[in-house]
C-alpha cells in the first residue's frame, strides 16, 4: 500500500491540474448577450443579456470572470461566471474590440479600433477600473500576453504590424512587419512564438517574439480571422471560405481544410486538445473539430450573430 509521504505529493499534482474546458461563452454580436454553452451535452445552460453588439471575450486567471467587449456600447462588461450575472460595467471611449488578459498580474487590455491605442484596466472587487493606456500601430485587434506577463503584443490591422510591448514600461518596443491586415494574434503554446491571420493576404504569418521577427508564412482561405492550436497541429478560421485551414506551426505548411458553417470567427482548442470550437457567424453554430482527423464531430446552435473573438473555453 502506498504511504501517505507519496499519496500527498500525487495528490496535490492532480489538484493542481486543469480539468479539460466543459464551457464555451459564446458572444452572440446581434443577440445581444454571452450564452454559457455545455460542450458535453451541446446545449446552451445561461444565456446573459450583454447590450451593445459583445465581441471580444477574454477571462481572468482564475477562470471566474469574464471580461467582454461591446464595440456599439463603448465599454466592456464584467460577467461572474460561478453567479451567470453581469458584475459591472465600465464605458470606454473609441471602438473597444480586442481583449487579452496579463495571466500574472490579472490585468486586462483592451484595443481601442478607432485609435491607437490599448487601454489598461485593473481589476477591482467591483469589476475594472481604467488604469492607463499604451499607443500602438494604426487599428490594433488581436492581443495576446506571454505566460511570464512580461510581453503584451498586439496586431495592428491596418498598419500590418505587430506591437512589442513591455508590461512593465507601458512602451512599445518593437514593432514587427507581418502579413497585410493582421487581425487574430495567438500564441503557440509554449509562449515562443506568436501567429497573426493576415485578412487580406490570406495568410498567417509566423513571429519569434525574442528575435523580434516574421519567420514564415502559410496561405490559408479568403478572409482568415483567428488562430487555435491543438494536437501540434494550428487552426485558423477563413472567413469567406466557409472554412477552417489546418497547418504544421513548425514548418508553416498546410496541413488541410475542414468545412465549417457559414462565416466562421472565433476559434479556440479545449484544454485537453481533443476538440476545436468554432463559432460560425453566419449560421449561428459552433462547430466541433477533431483536431486529429480533421472532421467536424457536432455542431451546436447558439444565439444570434455567435464571434467569440478571443479566449472563450472555460
Amino acid at each position: 500500500m502506498p504511504s501517505i509521504a507519496l499519496c500527498l505529493p500525487l495528490m496535490a499534482l492532480l489538484a493542481a491540474t486543469p480539468s479539460p474546458a466543459q464551457e464555451a461563452l459564446v458572444t452572440t454580436q446581434l443577440g445581444n448577450a454571452v450564452e454559457i454553452v455545455d460542450l458535453a451535452t451541446r446545449t446552451i445552460l445561461h444565456t446573459i443579456p450583454v447590450a451593445g453588439a459583445p465581441a471580444g471575450i477574454a477571462l481572468s486567471p482564475d477562470r471566474k470572470r469574464a471580461y467582454v467587449t461591446r464595440p456599439e456600447g463603448h465599454g466592456v462588461t464584467v460577467i461572474d461566471l460561478d453567479a451567470q450575472k453581469v458584475l459591472s460595467e465600465l464605458g470606454l471611449p473609441g471602438g473597444p474590440l480586442g481583449i487579452g488578459v496579463n495571466p500574472m498580474s490579472g490585468e486586462v487590455y483592451v484595443a481601442d479600433w478607432f485609435a491607437e491605442r490599448v487601454f489598461v484596466l485593473r481589476p477591482t472587487p467591483e469589476g475594472l477600473s481604467l488604469d492607463g493606456e499604451i499607443a500602438t500601430g494604426k487599428s490594433p485587434s488581436g492581443i495576446a500576453v506571454t505566460p511570464d506577463g512580461a510581453t503584451l503584443l498586439v496586431a495592428n490591422r491596418e498598419s500590418d504590424s505587430v506591437s512589442v510591448i513591455d508590461v512593465a514600461t507601458r512602451k512599445e518596443t518593437r514593432r514587427i512587419a507581418v502579413g497585410t491586415h493582421p487581425f487574430g494574434l495567438t500564441l503557440s503554446p509554449d509562449g515562443t512564438r506568436a501567429y497573426t491571420a493576415n485578412v487580406l493576404s490570406d495568410d498567417v504569418s509566423a513571429i519569434d517574439i525574442a528575435a523580434g521577427r516574421e519567420t514564415g508564412r502559410v496561405g490559408t482561405g479568403q478572409r482568415p480571422y483567428v488562430i487555435a492550436f491543438a494536437q501540434g497541429r494550428g487552426f485558423v478560421t477563413d472567413q469567406y471560405s466557409n472554412t477552417v485551414t489546418a497547418f504544421d506551426p513548425a514548418t508553416m505548411t498546410k496541413l488541410g481544410t475542414v468545412d465549417v458553417g457559414d462565416h466562421p470567427e472565433g476559434i479556440a482548442a479545449t484544454r485537453d486538445g481533443r476538440t476545436v470550437v468554432v463559432a460560425n457567424w453566419g449560421d449561428n453554430a459552433l462547430s466541433l473539430i477533431d483536431p486529429s482527423s480533421l472532421k467536424v464531430i457536432a455542431t451546436i446552435a447558439t444565439g444570434d450573430g455567435p464571434r467569440s473573438f478571443g479566449d472563450f473555453l472555460r
